[in-house]
């Protein structure tokens, strides 16, 4: 079966993406350097997140996953500029045209800066560092080659994790969109899943992104497991002092050691909040 996402891609079985985006090169007689070739992947993994082209305004519905879309988008390197080291590229998630998506990549040494701001909504940005070479097997060589490329997966979780996701994110939240994650259930609904959880995965899961941080502060959440995991019924005290008070409290019982609270458990709050 054909590979559908890019970071499918293995050197036995290519996908048609991958083989479009070196086609392009080869039409418009460009020898992709390595920085060429990871930007080109830059404007695929957007496409697999729903953005499109912002000169490709009202071409489309909706901004969800399509594989025919992103097979239809062939890449357009005029976004290269003339220096060849910086690269601006602008995506759009249709029908929130007014909410421009920025992606500038610069090539500095061996590693490519890739900064993506969305115009019109504040503290939407997110920046990331990728080393060229380490999605390369040979590292002398300054041209791609299809036969040298790896790692494939790994760019593209590293990209969609800190770029493309959270931008996408703060898009459909500005605009009311609920979107299909975790993430963008109500807090209500968030503090409920979390009163189910062990204390440390609740410190696990809550240090992934910044509103589950804050929904983490809820007091309530603390209160009901200090009486659910140790039978201690307490009122009125804050986040941190809760934190503080019962960060080393340990559980007597050996068969109760899944809800032992350590001073690991408290590690987060100690670097984020208490300081």
């Amino acid at each position: 079966m054909e590979p559908i996402l890019l970071e499918d891609s293995q050197r036995s079985n290519v996908s048609t993406n991958l083989m479009n985006l070196m086609k392009v090169f080869e039409e418009q007689e460009i020898k992709p350097s390595k920085s060429d070739f990871l930007v080109g992947c830059v404007y695929i993994f957007m496409l697999e997140c729903g953005f499109i082209p912002k000169e490709k305004a009202n071409t489309y519905s909706d901004s969800e996953f399509s594989y025919r879309r992103i097979k239809e988008l062939i890449p357009d390197f005029r976004w290269k500029k003339a220096n060849e080291n910086t690269y601006c590229l602008s995506f759009i998630l249709e029908p929130y045209q007014l909410y421009i998506c920025e992606v500038l990549c610069i090539k500095t040494g061996d590693d490519l800066v890739i900064n993506a701001i969305v115009r019109n909504i504040e503290n939407a940005y997110s920046s990331i560092m990728l080393d060229i070479l380490s999605f390369y097997t040979d590292g002398a060589n300054q041209n791609a080659n299809l036969k040298n490329i790896q790692n494939l997966r790994l760019m593209s979780t590293l990209f969609k994790e800190q770029i493309a996701f959270p931008i996408k994110h703060a898009i459909l939240r500005i605009v009311e969109h609920r979107h299909p994650s975790l993430e963008d259930l109500p807090p209500e609904i968030i503090l409920e899943i979390l009163q189910y959880l062990p204390g440390m995965d609740i410190v696990r899961l809550t240090s992934t992104c910044k509103r589950f941080y804050i929904i983490r502060q809820e007091v309530r959440l603390w209160e009901h497991l200090l009486e659910r995991d140790h039978n201690i019924s307490m009122k009125g005290d804050n986040y941190i002092y809760l934190f503080k008070k019962y960060g080393s409290f340990r559980k007597s019982s050996s068969h109760h050691l899944d809800y032992v609270w350590t001073t690991r458990y408290n590690y987060r709050a100690s670097d984020n909040v208490l300081h």
